[in-house]
């Protein structure tokens, strides 16, 4: 074989050798890709997971709290007048509600969150929102530019809730 030949031969072997390297670069990127994809999913999973657990201990709240249950029941279903210290509570409560609703609406605009979670949110700050007492405290959270915004233009949107809070007797 002559010099010639054996370097015709080396070009075929390199690019036989850049193409298959090529290949496999593809192959390793289009591995990461998916590897992406899934720890993403996983990810939102895992947040919406912790969402709905924050959802359920922030609504817990006044089953653990006899005062507050009090107040909550005066609230949305007896629409009885409430002392000062039940009105601070059931202000502060509300306010705690309307944060983690808040936190999973930007994390589910910022694509961190299943927009799924979003409907047990909205469902209930529309539900407090049919008793005057939050309806009041909505309000002024949002004139005192604590709530504004993307988010207060989503709950101000929001259809009302199928039933306004009722009096059981």
């Amino acid at each position: 074989m002559t010099l010639e030949e054996l370097y015709y031969v080396s070009q075929i072997v390199a690019v036989a050798a850049i193409l298959a390297s090529l290949i496999f670069v593809g192959i390793q990127v289009r591995q990461s890709v998916e590897q992406t994809r899934l720890a993403n999913k996983l990810a939102r999973a895992d947040m919406s997971e912790r969402a709905m657990r924050a959802f359920a201990e922030v609504h817990r709240e006044p089953m653990a709290n006899p005062a507050l249950a009090d107040a909550f029941r005066k609230v949305m279903f007896e629409h009885t007048a409430l002392t000062p210290t039940e009105t601070t509570q059931i202000a502060f409560y509300f306010n705690v509600t309307v944060h983690a609703h808040r936190t999973a609406f930007i994390a589910v605009r910022d694509g961190l969150l299943d927009g799924s979670v979003m409907k047990a949110y909205d469902i209930q700050t529309a539900w407090y929102l049919t008793a005057p007492v939050f309806e009041r405290e909505w309000k002024r959270i949002q004139r005192d530019g604590i709530m504004g915004g993307d988010f207060a233009a989503h709950v101000n949107a929001l259809p009302p809730a199928p039933g306004p809070a009722i009096k059981h007797t």
